[in-house]
């Protein structure tokens, strides 16, 4: 064989190891995340919530927080702190 083909032949081969190699961690890297997503959602129905559900509950303790926030704000004296500063 010529020395042109050996090199090519060296450099498919060493790009096919890579390759492989990449192919390896790119699967234990899905592997890793996959059973992290499933401790998740077994976290998130632990809590009650319908995981096809979780946008709305949030959505509502966004709004719940808020209320909260409203009616801690409207029992600060204000006017009295105004008057004091």
């Amino acid at each position: 064989m010529s020395t042109a083909i050996d090199t090519k032949l060296s450099t498919l081969k060493d790009g096919l190891a890579k390759a492989k190699d990449m192919r390896y961690k790119a699967e234990l890297r899905k592997d890793a995340l996959l059973k992290q997503q499933e401790e998740i959602l077994e976290q998130i129905r632990a809590e009650q919530v319908d995981p096809e559900l979780l946008e709305q509950e949030i959505e509502k303790l966004e709004r719940e927080i808020a209320q909260l926030a409203d009616e801690v704000e409207s029992l600060i004296p204000w006017d009295l702190i105004k008057s004091q500063a």
